[in-house]
């Protein structure tokens, strides 16, 4: 599509979304409407036009008029204004369904023998407003289409019982309260059929969600997992080379946590994972990101920190952690953690910063632990 049809569409539909479906619709509408009236208008051609058009001439301005003005309402957003006022959805279904039954029944009072025809119009506006429309008002309004035709052909045929005899009327009413009563349930279905689909709609997006967090989460602390975390490292060091902002890198292992799981078992072990977790993210900074990296192993990204700035915060996290006992889990249990702490130089230092840092953490430990050295 040129750029000059993007702008006309653009000017006639306005922008992509919701409201240019209603726009759209009010459209099919309006061309419905002018349909109508050209039928009419040249149905009364021919013996007696001038009578004839006299009469259909004011069902054929209101129908034009009708149709504009539902277009002009969507185009200039004023649906939302009535529909917040009104406690209504924004397409104003039932209202303008109402106004095109209306219509099609004021047609049908001005049509000659062939206005059995017309009604088929009644079952269209009814059917076409089924979409949109929830159980209840679907039945209500067919409730009310129905009996507003069987208002008007008990005023019709006590006010031109010639032209509008009751049998043939009755015959036309039931005919359309059968029509109706099917379209009604077929409605009814397709009202379940959405809510269906809405509803396997919300369980797919939870499980997306769900299966999302499992990729990028660790399932037992809730901490960025693995995969996570080398998407992160890859943004900051882009960032790091964009802004020239130092970044630094601290791999952490908690303390004999094998002799933990061996004398506690590993439903404490776990307990103490999560423990871990939630402890040290209470202290990191906002811009600070810890994740697991693997068993008892945790990563810590440390984003604008140069290297001494990156051990006296992983020093703060340490002193911090012995200050905060783990005897909910075990009555005793003292938990502590070694780490190596190095800066990191961009993309292309990301294994070899890790490979630093590991080599840290390894004196850390053969040091004897519950210490930090730097990469």
């Amino acid at each position: 599509m040129n750029s000059f049809s993007t702008r006309a569409v653009g000017l006639l539909l306005g922008a992509p979304g919701p409201q240019r479906w209603r726009i759209t619709q009010s459209l099919i509408g309006l061309g419905g409407y002018l349909a109508l009236a050209l039928l009419l208008w040249l149905g009364s051609a021919g013996e007696g036009a001038l009578l004839e058009r006299a009469r259909v001439l004011p069902p054929v301005l209101a129908m034009c008029t009708a149709g504009l003005s539902g277009y002009l309402l969507m185009r200039c957003r004023l649906n939302r204004r009535l529909a917040a006022c009104c406690g209504c959805e924004p397409s104003l279904t039932l209202v303008q369904s109402l106004i095109g039954v209306a219509l099609v029944l004021w047609v049908y009072t001005v049509t000659g023998p062939a206005r059995g025809a017309v009604l088929a119009l009644l079952v269209v506006v009814v059917m076409f407003s089924m979409f949109a429309l929830g159980r209840r008002e679907a039945v209500l309004l067919a409730s009310l289409a129905l009996a507003m035709l069987a208002a008007v052909m008990g005023v019709m045929t006590r006010a031109q019982p010639a032209r509008f005899p009751s049998a043939l009327e009755v015959l036309h009413l039931g005919v359309t309260a059968l029509v109706l009563a099917c379209v009604t349930m077929l409605s009814i279905r397709l009202v379940h059929l959405r809510q269906r689909l809405r509803d396997q709609r919300t369980a797919l997006s939870r499980a997306l969600e769900r299966l999302s967090e499992l990729a990028t989460r660790d399932e037992l602390t809730g901490l960025p997992n693995r995969r996570a975390m080398g998407e992160m490292l890859l943004v900051e060091t882009a960032r790091h080379a964009r802004l020239g902002a130092p970044l630094s890198l601290a791999l952490i292992d908690i303390d004999h946590f094998k002799a933990i799981n061996d004398h506690h078992g590993h439903a404490v072990g776990d307990a103490v994972l999560r423990g871990f977790a939630q402890r040290m993210e209470a202290e990191l900074r906002g811009a600070d990101v810890l994740a697991r990296w693997g068993g008892e192993e945790f990563l810590l990204l440390l984003p604008g920190t140069d290297a001494q700035q990156a051990l006296q915060a992983v020093e703060r996290l340490r002193e911090g952690l012995r200050r905060q006992p783990f005897d909910a889990v075990a009555p005793g249990l003292r938990v502590t953690f070694s780490a190596g702490v190095g800066g990191c130089l961009g993309q292309g230092d990301i294994d070899s910063a890790l490979e630093r840092a590991d080599r840290a953490l390894y004196r850390a430990k053969a040091a004897g632990r519950d210490r930090i050295e730097p990469a």
